[in-house]
């Protein structure tokens, strides 16, 4: 019998050096992680394309020819000089200083690893590719885009294009993050579910729903994975969310519930705050039932920001939502190798955090349906089979 319900890798294009012929790669994937798939009951394909604005971007049949940015660098940055002002304060920090933790030691260098140019076309050709060898290796596959709401990782048309929609002014550290509750201005571009244009008012998270849903459509999707706390701006701490005034929290309520209907029965996974369902529920004005809409919520363990202390109890707080909610959603637990858009490598580099997911998933794990984590680093490499080993062995015992 399959160990886990889900096993959930993000894949990012790095891993696919001719995105004309995406299938030997694509057999790469099938092959390095295999003890995975076999004892996993459906694989469920996070594909981090970007941070998702060409998602948000994209204007349906017409444009498949269009070409946009990628998650094709390590530690993003806009420019020319905005890489060198980084490189410089990586070196005077990190190499002349021996800096070894924490940022900008983890996040490495700012450079651009390929120059592939990518189009609609393109990638729909790579998630067919995943489809094609899962069907002939009979593997029960699904594969989701990756939705993100800041500015990480590539450039962002959309999001440059719709100032006003983000941030909070009462949120100290949301101000290139997308609020779903914010109202936008008028725009005449063409987009796939708005082919007229945005009227000025519309509510930021009624086109994102739209829009992901036409985009899921059009490219054959099994659904969408919200990234990095999607729809509850202020990151990483609850001091950083913005007062949970009856106003927002209706907002983000209706966001949540507004793509639950726009996906109809494709999926919905999100990624949490890094701090349990209550304190989302008490800080970031989240609601019970919102959790309802998802089919999976991913524990965020990532060990560059993650609170050590809150692992334990966010996965535990998981399972009495899914409780008192019929047993949805699933819960999948996130392990750290790699990052693929930075270079540290936690196995190495905080092996204290590595070895510490091990021993909470020891106690928790059962109370998890799936593993999620990121499948390549940021040079496009599949996670090395030694702390793939080590963790596949930890997830067994934690399940005999």
């Amino acid at each position: 019998m399959p160990i886990l319900k889900t096993f959930c890798p993000w894949i990012t294009p790095k891993t696919i050096p001719d995105f004309n012929d995406p299938l030997p790669a694509v057999r790469g994937f099938f092959d390095h992680y295999r003890t995975w798939i076999d004892n996993s009951q459906q694989t469920v394909v996070a594909f981090a394309t970007g941070n998702g604005d060409h998602v948000l971007n994209y204007r349906g049949a017409a444009g498949m020819d269009d070409t946009f940015d990628w998650a094709r660098h390590n530690a993003h940055n806009a420019n020319d000089a905005g890489r060198l002002r980084h490189n410089l304060e990586w070196l005077k920090r990190c190499r002349d200083g021996g800096e070894v933790s924490f940022i900008p030691a983890l996040s490495g260098p700012s450079f651009i690893l390929s120059e592939q140019a990518m189009n609609y076309r393109k990638l729909a050709g790579i998630y067919q590719a995943f489809r094609e060898e899962a069907q002939r290796q009979g593997v029960n596959l699904r594969v989701l885009e990756y939705l993100e709401p800041g500015p990480e990782f590539c450039e962002c048309v959309w999001k440059a294009r719709h100032p006003e929609a983000l941030g909070a002014a009462d949120s100290p550290n949301s101000a290139t993050v997308l609020d779903v509750t914010a109202a936008l201005n008028k725009d005449d571009v063409a987009y796939a579910a708005y082919p007229e244009g945005i009227a000025a008012g519309t509510v930021a998270g009624d086109f994102v729903a739209a829009q992901t849903a036409a985009f899921t459509a059009d490219m054959n999707l099994d659904g969408v994975f919200l990234g990095n706390q999607f729809g509850l701006v202020g990151f990483w701490h609850p001091d950083n969310a913005p007062p949970a005034t009856p106003q927002r929290r209706e907002g983000v309520k209706h966001f949540f519930h507004n793509l639950r209907k726009a996906m109809g029965s494709k999926l919905v996974y999100w990624m949490d705050t890094y701090w349990p369902a209550d304190v989302e529920m008490d800080k970031w004005s989240m609601s019970l039932e919102n959790y309802g809409q998802f089919d999976a919520v991913m524990v965020s363990n990532f060990s560059v920001i993650t609170e050590r202390t809150q692992i334990e109890p966010n996965v535990r707080s998981r399972a009495r939502v899914a409780a008192q909610l019929g047993g949805r959603p699933d819960t999948l637990f996130s392990v750290d190798f790699v990052d693929p858009w930075y270079w540290y490598r936690v196995y190495l580099d905080e092996r204290k955090n590595y070895l510490f997911q091990h021993s909470v998933y020891q106690r928790v794990g059962t109370l998890c349906q799936g593993v999620s984590f990121f499948a390549n680093d940021t040079f496009g490499q599949w996670v090395m089979p030694d702390p793939l080993a080590q963790t596949w062995d930890a997830i067994k015992k934690a399940h005999e």
